[in-house]
């Protein structure tokens, strides 16, 4: 959904509300998204049972993900992406197969593709892709976060008038080695991708009604909340893909 056509969330307010139409607390509807073969029924449920899955904030960048012992490192550079994704390893949602003693590090490979948008609404430029790695060491649950393609830019977007500064990424694409693999441990990796920041679905009203939170003149019936210390006017959508597993 559009943060600039949402409607509030539908939990507290309604089109009739005056001012804002929900709680702040709320945002518009992600999205989920399958890869299936076709758009059947049996197709559709096999891609869910098999996790293929990823979901979004509610824009619709496209994203594959893959993991595998032999992903080639040039993966990006050819048209067969996903061909050679399925051929060399496992999609989202899937598990690494048996490691063998010829196995090294496992590789994962990732590919966003910005959301299109609309011609009155166009997509929002890809900032980054992160890879999220997941592992119990000791009894307590560890996290890694990395960088894999794209950087943390000077993209912005100007609060009084929603118009986004700076430039993105149409698509990125990387293939990531984990060189801290551990074959005794068991872990999972999921691929995340962040679009270039925008404004909340609420700024987009606060700014629509005229408020400027300076000129307490311009705080109209409704619109108190645009001001208020926990209202965060800017957010960034992202994508995020189902794990893939490791299993020793």
């Amino acid at each position: 959904m559009a943060e600039d056509d949402a409607k509030g969330h539908g939990g507290a307010g309604s089109r009739n509300t005056v001012g804002l139409p929900d709680d702040l607390e709320f945002n518009p509807g992600g999205l989920a998204v399958v890869w299936a073969e076709e758009n059947s029924r049996d197709s559709l449920f096999a891609a869910m049972q098999r996790r293929e899955t990823y979901g979004t904030s509610g824009t619709r960048p496209i994203v594959r993900f893959f993991g595998g012992w032999d992903l080639r490192k040039d993966l990006c550079k050819g048209e067969e992406f996903a061909a050679k994704g399925y051929e060399l390893g496992v999609p989202m949602g899937g598990d690494l197969p048996p490691r063998n003693k010829k196995s090294g590090d496992p590789r994962f490979a990732v590919w966003a593709l910005q959301d299109p948008g609309t011609d009155g609404a166009p997509g929002t430029p890809l900032q980054r892709i992160q890879i999220v790695k997941g592992w119990v060491e000791d009894g307590e649950m560890k996290e890694k976060v990395v960088d894999v393609a794209g950087r943390k830019n000077r993209a912005s977007v100007d609060t009084n008038t929603c118009e986004p500064k700076g430039d993105g990424a149409t698509q990125l694409c990387s293939v990531w080695r984990d060189r801290d693999f551990e074959p005794a441990q068991n872990a999972f990796y999921y691929a995340r991708v962040l679009e270039n920041p925008t404004c909340r679905w609420s700024q987009h009203l606060c700014v629509d009604a005229g408020v400027d939170c300076k000129d307490p003149s311009t705080i109209t019936r409704g619109f108190e909340a645009c001001c208020r210390p926990d209202h965060e006017p800017v957010i960034q959508e992202r994508a995020w893909t189902s794990p893939i597993w490791y299993r020793p």
